[in-house]
């Protein structure tokens, strides 16, 4: 039987927006590289072909004529890029300076991809990816980051942002202009194929649009409300009309808006994540599509079509449903798979990372596994989430640990009285920020959770910050994570608490974590140790970075994390013993 595919990373479309290009992992831990044709009759794909070996932080782009380009980092952090044909045969182009953001290419002779570098003086360099030698040639050197891009044709659109302001650039060969006569404060760019480009900011209660073209700018109201996220997708092929995805929670509905009447036509598509990568094209608007039940697909909506076509869900995959669940201070949405978490069956609680993040309706792994070992899932957006409105996303700002962890505390009191006292006790499961939040969790109710696991925390936001890499440090700097919760629990370090926590703890940090670094977790250890907590696993993979968790199916680690969440909860059943192993000679040659 062939391995099923888990997801595809890396997406792109061609310039013409009749190719794709994407790398799809499959269950066995493979990867490939695939091509695909977006006919007038669906996606069909033309190529794939084994890479054979992990490529760290790989970008891909496609081409017209149907080659890929592929960016990959070899260990030690060194760049290269390969350039594939039609068949698959790989031909190395040679290492470029790191790190490189690459895009497509322009219509010009010889320019197959735009490749962009930012520098530790603050200024970008552009460059042309060509197919022979010299193939990178610098373009120009401009000061800034640059953000939004899209190939209009021979020129480059782009946003440079210079002390936190975007300014939208036309990129010539020869030259550099402004593509707009005054900041509109864009971070999207979009293009058509008629040579209009779309400039779009999300201004917190809907998209400002700018629609450049040879005969001006003109300046659009988008659409949106305080409470949604709008993403702009694609411009249809006459510049008119922009597809764009409303984001509300943890789902998303697919629209069509003409800037110039301000209708917004609905196009039905099933639960899930759409986009961000999208083409539009005479044979219809192409984006990526995931759902609960289904990885990656490349979706499709003919012309005039109101619904977008996928492929069908995978044989043996669990849907998902979402449930307005209590929280402190009114309902949190959830997204809950498997089993009725209010019958007796083992639950777990799973909270995602970021901060800035939220559970959506897409395909993940993880929550499959547990929901295949009958592990009942509830993963909350509490506050602090994005997805829900500035309000909400901002209710966490300098109080990291504050409203968040009393949504989840109140969340935990309600499915306890739910499932009544015969019921084991829910676990709780978190990565990176999550992680934190897991481990806060289990300090402010020791005697609420039958067990956490815990993927690369930090033990507190001071301890990070003086830890962490410079862009760890900007993430907290830009969502306000300092400060203090006064509350009975305390600061929020969890080496203070660490005598609080009381259920068994599984703790997993990858050792080449570039996020976090993996000192917070050794540090952790010990201090459960130090405080006679018996029972704490800690596993440091030695080739795992921040996504220490390897989530392929049958693996050692989801193995051993739906043993850890399935065994008897030990305050209301029997307790085998198993799952819990001394941390000592774990972290002793650390």
């Amino acid at each position: 039987m062939t391995p099923r595919t888990l997801y595809r990373s890396s997406r792109a479309f061609s310039p013409n927006g009749l190719r794709a290009v994407c790398l799809a992992h499959d269950e066995t831990g493979a990867r490939h590289l695939e091509t695909w044709e977006l006919t007038g009759t669906g996606p069909r794909r033309r190529l794939r072909t084994p890479l054979g070996k992990d490529l760290p932080l790989t970008q891909c782009v496609a081409l017209d004529d149907g080659r890929a380009l592929l960016s990959w980092h070899e260990p030690g952090g060194a760049q290269r890029i390969d350039l594939y044909d039609r068949t698959g045969a790989r031909r190395p182009l040679g290492p470029c300076p790191a790190p490189l953001r690459l895009l497509p290419g322009l219509d010009l002779p010889g320019w197959i991809a735009t490749a962009i570098t930012y520098g530790p003086d603050e200024h970008s360099t552009v460059y042309r990816v060509g197919d022979d030698e010299p193939w990178l040639t610098p373009v120009t050197r401009l000061p800034g980051r640059l953000g939004g891009a899209a190939p209009v044709g021979s020129f480059l659109a782009v946003t440079a942002v210079v002390d936190g302001t975007p300014t939208p650039l036309r990129i010539d060969p020869d030259r550099v202009t402004p593509l707009t006569p005054d900041g509109t404060g864009a971070r999207h760019v979009l293009s058509s194929r008629a040579g209009r480009v779309l400039l779009a900011a999300d201004t917190g209660a809907g998209l400002r649009l700018a629609v450049a073209s040879d005969s001006g700018v003109r300046l659009l109201d988008g659409p949106g409300t305080p409470d949604t996220t709008v993403t702009p997708l694609a411009l249809d092929p006459t510049g008119d009309l922009v597809a764009v995805a409303v984001n509300r929670g943890a789902g998303a509905e697919l629209a069509l808006y003409d800037g110039e009447s301000g209708v917004l036509r609905q196009v039905t598509a099933p639960p899930g994540v759409l986009g961000p990568e999208a083409a539009w094209t005479h044979r219809g608007l192409w984006l990526a599509y995931s759902g609960p039940d289904r990885p990656t697909v490349f979706g499709w909506a003919p012309p005039g079509a109101d619904a977008l076509r996928t492929a069908p869900a995978q044989t043996g995959r669990h849907p998902a449903r979402l449930e307005r669940l209590p929280g402190a201070e009114g309902p949190v949405e959830a997204v809950v798979y498997g089993p009725d978490w209010r019958d007796g069956t083992p639950l777990v609680i799973a909270l995602h990372g970021g901060p800035d993040r939220h559970w959506t309706l897409g395909f993940d792994p993880l929550l499959q596994t547990f929901a295949d070992a009958g592990i009942a899932v509830i993963a909350p957006n509490q506050r602090g989430s994005t997805g829900y409105g500035r309000a909400h996303a901002d209710a966490i700002r300098g109080a990291w640990g504050g409203p968040d962890l009393a949504d989840l505390r109140a969340l935990r009191a309600h499915v306890d009285e739910t499932r009544g006292p015969h019921a084991p006790r829910p676990a709780v499961h978190g990565s990176s920020y999550g992680a934190f939040l897991a481990l806060l969790a289990t300090a402010a109710d020791p005697d609420g959770w039958s067990g956490c696991v815990a993927v690369a925390p930090f033990t507190s936001v001071p301890a990070l910050y003086a830890d962490a890499p410079t862009p760890t440090r900007n993430l907290i700097d830009r969502l306000v994570g300092h400060g203090d919760v006064d509350d009975a629990l305390g600061p929020r370090d969890l080496l203070r608490l660490a005598p609080r926590i009381r259920t068994g703890v599984l703790l997993l940090h990858g050792r080449l974590d570039e996020t976090i670094p993996v000192s917070q977790s050794r540090a952790l250890a010990h201090r459960l140790i130090d405080a006679g907590h018996g029972h704490v696993t800690y596993r440091e993979p030695a080739d795992r970075g921040h996504a220490a968790l390897n989530t392929l199916p049958g693996t050692a680690q989801p193995r051993e994390i739906t043993d850890f969440l399935t065994r008897p909860d030990p305050l209301r059943g029997a307790s085998t013993g198993q799952g819990h192993r001394p941390l000592l000679a774990a972290v002793a040659h650390h």
